[in-house]
């Protein structure tokens, strides 16, 4: 009986420091931490935004706040419904579920010109269905400074020693959103969004999502679209918002597909389609992605964005 209360005690001491966290009073607030449960879930937490990965480096993402934690980001449970923040197409096949080296992660300090901050690395492999080995990497920067915002980086590399691989796509910035996860009863597609606008303006304004939206944006990854548009959409409820972006130097074309599933969840993405085949040991350029989530409307979230591209050195 002793051995069995032991171990429920020792289980509850596990769920409480891998679980979602209250930040704390004063200067900890600010203290960024990184968690890791072998062959399990790996937490990366800030003070206002906190995320989850697991064994295939798919993510959910927390917005902490006095109440609690909200999160609007839906996984599905069925694994073909699923799908990561960053994927590639590779030989015509979509390339989601790279497994994580667990001997291979871990977090380090790193100073940009955003400020002082850490770094997680994760690392992580999958095959092809011919058999090609495709290794990525996962590296994500928070700040100091900016407690609720994630800059993500993805890169692909082709392991084998004597094969070539195709990639057709590029996908960062995946998320499938549900309104009802922060507000019981709402409709899950109930949400106002904003897209990127040149001039910081906002051209036609916030505009609320229908159950049969479906809209395509186009923009380029390091400049402007011919509709003026910056690579950034922006997605908010009553209770919180979720903003993401492009911030890479990269150049190309940029689609943002964006429409309700047929489970009426919102589906966000942002695409490269341009066609690159990499030989052994060659890696795709490095995509860089801006996520925040936010109280209120898409504007904080707009000047940060603006502001972040500046301070990288990624604005038009």
């Amino acid at each position: 009986m002793a051995s069995a209360m032991k171990k429920f005690v020792l289980c509850l001491l596990l769920l409480t420091a891998c679980g979602p966290q209250t930040p704390r009073s004063g200067s900890e607030s600010l203290q960024i931490t990184y968690r890791a449960i072998e062959n399990g879930e790996i937490w990366f937490k800030n003070s206002v935004i906190q995320l989850r990965f697991d064994s295939e480096m798919y993510c959910r993402v927390y917005f902490v706040q006095n109440k609690g934690f909200l999160s609007m980001n839906d996984i599905p449970i069925t694994p073909s419904a699923a799908v990561p923040p960053d994927y590639i197409e590779a030989n015509g096949k979509e390339l989601k579920d790279f497994e994580v080296d667990y001997h291979n992660l871990g977090a380090s300090d790193l100073r940009t010109p955003l400020g002082a901050g850490k770094e997680l690395h994760l690392t992580g492999y999958a095959k092809t269905e011919d058999n090609v080995t495709i290794e990525k990497k996962l590296s994500v920067e928070f700040y100091q400074d900016l407690p609720d915002v994630a800059i993500f980086s993805a890169s692909y590399r082709n392991v084998e020693a004597d094969k070539r691989v195709n990639i057709s796509k590029v996908v960062s910035n995946f998320y499938r959103l549900d309104a009802a996860r922060v507000h019981s009863g709402s409709a899950r597609y109930a949400f106002r969004y904003f897209t990127g606008q040149e001039s910081g303006q906002s051209g036609d304004g916030p505009q609320p999502i229908t159950s049969d939206f479906s809209q395509v944006f186009m923009t380029r990854s390091s400049g402007t679209g011919s509709a003026g548009q910056l690579p950034f959409v922006d997605f908010w409820t009553q209770e919180m918002g979720m903003a993401v972006g492009d911030l890479s130097s990269c150049e190309g074309m940029l689609t943002l597909p964006i429409g309700v599933a047929p489970d009426q969840r919102v589906e966000i993405s942002m695409q490269s389609r341009e066609l690159v085949q990499l030989g052994p040991n060659e890696a795709l350029p490095v995509r860089k992605s801006f996520l925040m989530v936010h109280s209120g409307d898409y504007q904080a979230a707009w000047k940060r964005y603006l502001e972040t591209r500046k301070a990288l050195g990624s604005r038009p």
